[in-house]
């Protein structure tokens, strides 16, 4: 199985050591960090390690605001210890160090064109310092809560806002609050947008307010997701704003979105087909995601008032189905490439954990169950699917005696099942929600339930860490997969029903035959619970509370057909080499034995080479022709030969020949070389010695032979 996953332009660093804040330019970037005290700048894009400059520590105690100024030539870091310090950026020294604030630094600023910086802490005062002479200009008293942001008018205007639920406009000539403005919420973030000052705060909207006549004069359209700011700021002409669950949004001056960034999901708990290209994502959140599959472009469908905790889809007609802790179940209709409410399912009196649409084209249905123990089927009208209409229930049931969590149901629109903590599944008819049949044998609650797409059996999941397979005829368990550590919280069939996936609770994602229970693969790439599982043709959708999606897809034909490839092209170059040997073409059949990585046929070939007339020169010329990566295996091979005292006079001169034609080969710079040469050295020192050893014993044998006067003989 293939993984494929869409990564972040740039990753700094690690996750090991949190970061505090950040501040940057179009080409630097500096964060300072809780655990080392470091702040370290970078060249966010260069590519790999190399994109780290420089770190150093700041502060003995942690950094909490930096800034830089116009010119990216000055950095201002403020920390816990209430001093700030300004640093030259290209000379890597502290220019400055200004002491008087109290308690922690949490807003720095330089001023647009002056060498002024702009600096706030718990003492809730705005000081301006001068860098030319290291004194306070102003020090300004306004607000009785910590300010947040800064925003300048003009070169002698500046607006501050802050958590007291006001913006003061100071005036610099005169080092006098001007006015103040009352904006009734938490100002987390300030930005100028055509001369108007843009707020963002705790009541999620963008309000645009002209300063001098005291209005907003442009609100956020009703009806935009409304969701709590935590940062503002301009970004070339449009604004650009962060919420509190980690969302990066884009605006235009009219203050309409015009893009969102999700920068976590939280917890992943259900993911469906969407329209096309598109999927649909429930996380631990009221909002739905609605994510381009390609890019992961996403888009947020407000509607619930609680976190929503299943989706499903019906493609044929264009509807999403989603349930919520609210109580409710929503109908959404795809609609200019988007979903929109056109239904509100209620009647259930607890938390809708599961929810479910029929396949069939016609006499279109909804199921749905919840906490409060009962399953209901919903048709919605005909008028519901064009404009918002509560949908009337069909029937209802008490299906179970603890909290329902799943149901589904059956391809052809005639069964449906659910499944329950009380360690049961139970199998229903759709047309009249009858009870036609109970699941027993698990031993902990029921996560999920799903249909055989082509056979008429349904699997279960379980807490009991077993996943089960179930005839429909007699309602007996005819398979139990066992393989699973922890909870087993979904399943789904792939490749026809030959196949079951299911994921775990401890992240574990298994593939298992229908046929034999056995664990075909287990794919290994979430660190927290896998809630949701999504088969597409080839590919597989897995969602975590690691706030991780990833894609996987079946790669098992495409490396079947790359191992007969590797085989065909083997056959045919050991069919080669044969045909080479026999016609006596020792050199390229040298040169062909490397490739196909047969050492032993290469010390067969070198002695052949060898044992013909110049055989060491012919040898010289065919190493001149190896390539490095040859090399590396010529000599891992004559490190393996020199073994054996058989081969030595083989190895050595083998050796010679490679040393005399390649004398500029660097052992010490290539690690996989010196490995090698370090091999061969002690058993060549053994050899040597034997030799040697050996020669001494054949001169004192000629010496005795010669003072025996044996000659004659």
């Amino acid at each position: 199985w293939y993984q494929r996953r869409v990564r972040a332009v740039q990753t700094l660093g690690n996750e090991e050591d949190a970061v505090i804040t950040i501040c940057g330019d179009n080409s630097l970037l500096f964060t300072a960090h809780r655990a080392s005290l470091l702040i370290k700048q970078w060249q966010w894009k260069v590519p790999g390690e190399e994109c780290l400059v420089r770190s150093f520590k700041g502060h003995p105690v942690p950094t909490t605001s930096m800034a830089m100024d116009p010119t990216s030539s000055l950095l201002a870091t403020g920390a816990t210890d209430s001093v700030i310090r300004v640093w030259d950026i290209s000379e890597n020294y502290c220019t400055h160090q200004f002491k008087g604030s109290r308690g922690v630094v949490t807003l720095l600023q330089f001023h647009p064109s002056k060498l002024h910086l702009f600096s706030s802490s718990d003492d809730l005062l705005l000081k301006v310092w001068d860098l030319e002479t290291s004194a306070i200009v102003y020090n300004f008293k306004g607000h009785v809560s910590p300010l947040t942001a800064l925003v300048f008018l003009s070169s002698d205007v500046v607006v501050s806002g802050g958590r007291d639920k006001v913006l003061n406009t100071w005036d610099l000539d005169s080092g006098k609050l001007k006015e103040t403005l009352p904006v009734f919420e938490s100002v987390e973030g300030l930005a100028l947008c055509d001369g108007k000052v843009v707020t963002a705060g705790d009541r999620g909207v963008l309000r645009s307010w002209d300063i001098q006549s005291r209005k907003c004069v442009k609100e956020q359209a009703a009806g935009v997701l409304k969701r709590e700011f935590v940062a503002l700021m301009n970004c070339g002409n449009d604004l650009m704003a962060v919420t509190f669950d980690q969302n990066v949004l884009t605006y235009n001056g009219n203050l309409d979105l015009l893009r969102n960034w999700v920068g976590y999901n939280d917890e992943i708990i259900d993911v469906k087909e969407g329209f096309t290209g598109h999927l649909v994502l429930a996380t631990n959140s009221e909002q739905l995601r609605l994510v381009n599959s390609e890019t992961l472009a996403t888009t947020v469908l407000s509607g619930h008032s609680a976190t929503v905790l299943a989706i499903d889809t019906n493609t044929e007609h264009g509807l999403l189905a989603s349930s919520s802790k609210d109580h409710t179940v929503m109908i959404w209709k795809e609609e200019d490439e988007t979903y929109s409410h056109v239904a509100t399912c209620t009647g259930h009196t607890s938390a809708v954990s599961g929810v479910a649409w029929s396949h069939l084209k016609e006499n279109i249905f909804l199921v749905s169950v919840s906490s409060d123990l009962t399953l209901k089927l919903w048709q919605p009208a005909k008028a519901s699917l064009d404009k918002l209409h509560k949908t009337k229930c069909v029937y209802t049931v008490k299906a179970h005696d603890k909290d329902i969590n799943c149901v589904t149901v059956s391809p052809n629109d005639k069964y449906i099942i659910t499944g329950s903590l009380d360690k049961t599944a139970k199998v229903w008819s759709a047309e009249k929600g009858e009870l036609l049949g109970v699941l027993r044998g698990h031993k902990r609650g029921i996560w999920s339930v799903r249909f055989s797409p082509v056979d008429q059996c349904v699997a279960t999941t379980s807490g009991d860490a077993l996943m089960k397979l179930w005839r429909l005829s007699d309602f007996s368990c005819i398979r139990t997969y066992e393989g699973h550590s922890a909870s087993v919280l979904n399943c789904q069939f792939t490749t026809q029903g030959k196949q079951l996936l299911s994921c775990c609770a401890d992240g574990l994602v298994k593939l298992w035959d229908t046929q034999t229970s056995e664990c075909v693969a287990t794919l290994d790439e979430h660190s927290d619970k896998c809630w949701a599982l999504f088969v597409k043709d080839d590919t597989v959708i897995s969602g975590a509370a690691d706030s991780l999606l990833c894609f996987w897809r079946d790669v098992t034909a495409e490396e079947e057909a790359e191992v007969i490839e590797e085989e065909k092209v083997a056959s045919e170059q050991q069919q080669e080499l044969r045909n080479l040997l026999f016609q006596g073409q020792y050199a390229a059949a040298f040169s062909l034995s490397i490739t196909l990585n047969m050492p032993y046929k290469c010390l067969t070939v070198a002695e052949k080479i060898l044992a013909v007339e110049d055989g060491t020169n012919q040898l010289r010329s065919v190493i001149d022709n190896l390539g490095l990566d040859e090399i590396e295996t010529l000599l891992e091979y004559l490190a393996t030969w020199n073994t054996n005292s058989k081969h030595t006079i083989t190895s050595q001169t083998v050796l010679f020949a490679l040393l005399s034609s390649r004398k500029s080969l660097d052992f010490s710079s290539n690690p996989k070389l010196r490995v090698h040469w370090e091999a061969l050295i002690p058993y060549t020192e053994r050899h040597f010695e034997r030799l040697t050893k050996l020669q001494q014993n054949s001169t004192f044998l000629q010496y005795t032979w010669d003072r025996m006067k044996l000659s004659e003989l």
